[in-house]
């Protein structure tokens, strides 16, 4: 494989006696890379600590105190730094198109203008107060029956706001190219359902922050102070029930848990007072004839509370879900209660984030692919999609080479596994197929109305999708400026968006080891979420299909197993440590990513010198690059959070526990036996 940096081509002049002198012939200068020298800041690294005690702080840990949390984060990290410069792209972007007045209306520069310009018009949202939402407030306050509860869930499930369940489109997990509906559970206003229901560390306090929060933005609607309070312990007491019903994400992390296609006509059996039917045919589906029901216990549970609980306490829920959908859309009051708590109480942010963030955000988050388009004008070039693709390359090959090696692994799986990788699709950068946007009406003088028709547009847009084949050239669940990557088990592809494909993930002009330790790891940690908990389940078609002979399977649960046990000793606050079932896929992705990188680096190395740079041997360069893209600061409620609802685990458990079962870490650190970032081989994790 060639470098990422080929050499500078030397020029030879030759001379001749009876001629002229040549002017000397000067080379251009190389491109520098953005960080340091070679793409690495020296800085970053506290070299009072050794990188056998604990690697994350040796890598990171001057980055860490040159960088602390900002007062409007919650967490700050590498990702979050590049996703600050993506967001001032894509201001220079909407304040530009706001400066167009001669745009056409119904263009993309019309749409992107109006929509930066009604968010940023703080004087017209402030003067419209709860204008916005007067009109779905006062027909919940004049529900009177069962029935138009009912009306009223379906109207919420149309316009995209999240109560009482989901509702959208997915592909069918046993026949991967057809898209079907899917319904789950859902309409919590708390992260997770053990917020409601464990009273250890702060759940109960916040569980009391909760109710207050509610009835403090009743009364900004208009509601009585004592109502207020009455509504809010009602909605707090039905969600509660709801999450008693709800299905632990451990448990959802398991598809075939999650998959129960029902005939609609059943649903009639299943949940007759949500009269489901009816909402399918507002949605345009009048014509289905099965549904995904993710969780079928919860809906016997919304079934019963609609027949038993008082009409009084679903008007209060209805009435929350439409305020706690819209609060950050309206005037200051509102803006400030909802960051009160679900950015100070829920996540430890200290302050509320500029408006232009908030706003561009909020662009990026409704009308993405229209934005995306400009980005990638800006931010991204056919040569970058190039080596991108060159670096995917090296990963599968290193894969491909691998997987035949493995030796808890028989050959009938083994040829599956190599059917499976080739059969990876990859996208890169941006859509090859962007969303129509036509239909969707942006206008300047109500943020919260488009932001109300972006929802609708998404959720019509879904439900056209419903009974048609699956289009693999549309995205759906990244923007090109998202910073992050992905893998998606029914369409078996792995995503990488303009938006990482920038320092210190990448860098065209740096040292091959940083962005192998980087970028390579991504790709490598995506790819292999292709054979992780999840994503072991699903054939190279992206069926959900047991493709593994017993022994085998035995063998890979056990290894994944070792994982999930491993990160679930690691503490996040006293009586909190990560849930290792919930991490294990991610934790599995991580090793083997960075496992599959390094040999696709090690590979790149062959017939060439192998450099010391900065003082670092390439395979020590690796491993920095992969622990520096994890340096972060996170406040300790986001950490408690991120604790029972995210399936990855917080940068110090990715870089040490990973590095820990890498024999090739202590290797290349010189790492003696017993060190705290090594692991007996007997008590090694090792999948790949």
């Amino acid at each position: 494989m060639k470098p990422l940096i080929p050499a500078l081509a030397l020029v030879l002049a030759v001379s001749c006696a009876t001629a002229p002198k040549a002017p000397p012939v000067v080379e251009a200068p190389r491109p520098k890379p953005l960080l340091g020298e070679h793409g690495f800041d020296l800085t970053q690294i506290d070299r009072s600590v050794s990188p056998c005690d604990n690697f994350y702080d040796y890598a990171t840990a001057g980055w860490r105190k040159t960088n602390p949390l900002p007062s409007t984060y919650s967490r700050f990290g590498r990702f979050e730094e590049v996703a600050d410069r993506n967001r001032a792209t894509l201001r220079s972007i909407l304040e530009a198109s706001a400066k167009e007045t001669n745009a056409a209306p119904g263009s993309n520069t019309q749409k992107i203008g109006d929509f930066w310009s009604a968010c940023m018009n703080e004087t017209l949202i402030e003067q419209q107060g709860a204008g916005p939402i007067q009109p779905s407030l006062d027909r919940i306050n004049a529900i009177n029956s069962r029935t138009d509860v009912v009306a009223e869930v379906r109207r919420e499930k149309l316009a995209g706001i999240n109560s009482l369940f989901r509702f959208g489109a997915q592909n069918d997990f046993k026949n991967s190219q057809q898209i079907i509906a899917g319904i789950g559970q859902g309409g919590l206003g708390l992260p997770d359902r053990d917020y409601y229901l464990r009273d250890d560390g702060t759940f109960k306090t916040t569980r009391q922050q909760y109710a207050a929060h509610i009835a403090k933005m009743f009364a900004l609607a208009g509601v009585s102070a004592a109502q207020a309070q009455t509504d809010a312990d009602r909605v707090v007491s039905l969600e509660t029930q709801l999450a008693q019903a709800s299905m632990a994400r451990v448990e959802q992390r398991n598809p075939e848990n999650i998959y129960h296609i029902t005939p609609v006509a059943d649903l009639q059996t299943l949940a007759p007072q949500l009269d489901l039917p009816s909402l399918f045919t507002a949605a345009g589906l009048q014509d289905l004839r099965s549904v995904n029901v993710a969780q079928p216990d919860y809906f016997r549970e919304v079934n019963r509370l609609l027949d038993e609980a008082p009409v009084e306490t679903w008007k209060a829920y209805l009435r929350w879900k439409v305020i706690d959908d819209a609060a950050p859309l309206l005037s200051s009051p509102f803006v400030n209660e909802d960051f009160a708590f679900r950015g100070v109480t829920l996540s430890g942010q200290k302050e509320i984030q500029p408006r232009w963030q908030r706003c561009v955000r909020a662009a990026d988050e409704n009308i993405g692919e229209i934005l995306g388009q400009e980005y990638v004008k800006r931010a991204f070039t056919p040569e970058a999609k190039a080596k991108m693709n060159a670096l995917i390359d090296n990963l599968v090959s290193a894969l491909r080479e691998d997987i035949p090696t493995l030796t808890w692994m028989g050959p009938e799986t083994k040829r599956a596994a190599l059917e499976k990788l080739d059969a990876f699709r990859r996208r890169i950068g941006y859509p090859d197929k962007w969303i129509d946007y036509t239909n969707l009406q942006i206008g300047h003088d109500s943020y919260a109305q488009n932001v109300f028709a972006a929802n609708t547009f998404a959720v019509r847009r879904a439900s056209g999708r419903i009974g048609k084949p699956d289009d693999p050239n549309e995205w759906g669940f990244f923007t090109p400026s998202t910073v992050n990557a992905g893998y998606n088990p029914p369409q078996n592809n792995i995503t990488f968006p303009a938006g990482i494909l920038q320092p210190p993930f990448y860098d065209p002009n740096a040292d091959d080891a940083y962005n192998y330790g980087g970028i390579g790891v991504v790709i490598g940690h995506e790819m292999t979420h292709g054979f992780d908990d999840q994503g072991a389940k699903f054939d190279p078609q992206g069926n959900l299909r047991n493709w593994w002979t017993d022994a085998d399977l035995k063998n890979f649960q056990q290894r994944a197993a070792c994982i999930a046990n491993t990160y679930g000793a690691f503490p996040v606050e006293a009586n909190i440590n990560l849930q290792g079932k919930l991490v294990t896929g991610e934790a599995i992705a991580d090793l083997g990513g960075a496992t599959i990188a390094l040999r696709a680096y090690e590979k790149s190395l062959q017939g060439h010198d192998r450099q010391v740079i900065d003082g670092f041997t390439p395979e020590q360069r690796f491993f920095l690059g992969f622990a520096q893209v994890w340096a972060q600061n996170m406040a300790p409620e986001e950490a408690r959070r991120r604790a029972l609802t995210d399936p990855h685990a917080p940068g110090p458990a990715r870089v040490n526990l990973t590095v820990q079962n890498m024999p090739e870490f202590a290797d290349a650190w010189n790492c003696p036996a017993g060190a705290k970032m090594t692991r007996p081989a007997g008590e090694r994790c090792s999948i790949w």
